[in-house]
């Protein structure tokens, strides 16, 4: 069963440290611009990288289960593989959004 899940499940491991990369970021731009928690409003740098960190977020639980489903269900490698190009496209996402738009 393992041969049969270990690609799903690394991609799922590293969508998990990819969000706490996110999270992280938040925390260490809630303490460069002075804002503690539970405020969620500031200076526009930070609202953008709270902002993409939460999209991200919100997103995830949805792209975990569709990686097991079709993982387990269809192919395994092309799931896995599609879940690393998400992956990826959420960072490029979260880099992008926390810049300006004017930077964009």
């Amino acid at each position: 069963m393992l041969d049969q899940i270990h690609l799903l499940a690394a991609v799922t491991v590293l969508g998990v440290l990819e969000q706490a990369y996110f999270l992280l970021q938040v925390i260490y731009a809630r303490r460069r611009f002075g804002i503690s928690p539970p405020n969620i409003s500031g200076p526009p740098e930070f609202e953008r990288i709270f902002r993409a960190q939460v999209n991200s977020s919100e997103y995830f639980p949805i792209f975990v289960a569709l990686l097991w489903q079709a993982g387990l269900f269809f192919h395994q490698g092309l799931a896995a593989a599609l879940g690393l190009l998400y992956l990826y496209s959420r960072y490029c996402y979260f880099v992008g959004y926390r810049a300006s738009s004017s930077e964009r």
